[in-house]
């Protein structure tokens, strides 16, 4: 049960966090928001329905089997041409590919979370179980905490360097004056998110902390 404990310490901050990233990368409401906080409509020149049709373009790729999420848009001028340069869909694909690995950690976690727990309460090992998948929300909670801190102290060194380690090309690197990528998604909408998912992994994590405490502390006024 030791051994398993040690999964649980850390398939759990690894569920909760990719969890948190594949809900947000599906949250059409999330992209949207992001549209009209920062102004995006002003600075493409792309009406709502087009910037609209762009997210669900890319939810839509980063989820199947397609092969560039390309798209020709109209702006209000009139104007006709392709949404994104040739660089910036290398780019893309490059982080649909994490997303995809997102995906199979989500996936793995769940599945090794599940069957840890089953199997514990199947050997009369509930306490331990619930021990276990607190201690790895309460682990998540100091990961957090420490990012975080990080997160106030440096934003943009965090930005660059998760870039640099994610990605072995340099098409990451994205011109805001010229380059729609970036004009719909700027730097404060990956703030944005990024706050969004520690709230929400946050909020997971203390409802396990919670939840475990309740049922070890019934289970103990019961024997």
């Amino acid at each position: 049960m030791r051994f398993a404990n040690l999964l649980l310490l850390v398939a759990v901050p690894i569920l909760l966090l990719t969890t948190a990233i594949r809900v947000e990368m599906n949250s059409i409401g999330l992209y949207e928001r992001g549209f009209r906080v920062y102004s995006v409509t002003d600075k493409t020149g792309l009406g709502q329905e087009q910037l609209h049709s762009s997210a669900v373009t890319l939810i839509r790729y980063f989820n199947s089997f397609e092969e560039s999420p390309q798209m020709t848009v109209i702006d209000i001028s009139g104007t006709e041409f392709d949404l994104y340069h040739d660089y910036e869909l290398i780019h893309l694909e490059d982080v649909k590919g994490l997303f995809a690995l997102n995906s199979v950690l989500q996936s793995a976690s769940l599945l090794l979370v599940v069957l840890l727990v089953l199997a514990g309460v199947a050997f009369g090992h509930r306490r331990k179980v619930c021990r276990g998948l607190r201690n790895g929300a309460i682990t998540t909670l100091a990961l957090l905490t420490v990012t975080g801190l990080a997160f106030v102290a440096d934003f943009d060194w965090m930005f660059v360097a998760f870039h640099l380690v994610a990605f072995d090309n340099p098409f990451w690197q994205l011109n805001p004056l010229t380059d729609y990528l970036v004009m719909l998604f700027p730097l404060g909408f990956w703030q944005d998110m990024f706050i969004f998912a520690g709230a929400g992994t946050g909020l997971m994590a203390g409802t396990i902390c919670a939840v475990t405490i309740h049922c070890s502390r019934n289970r103990a006024t019961t024997t």
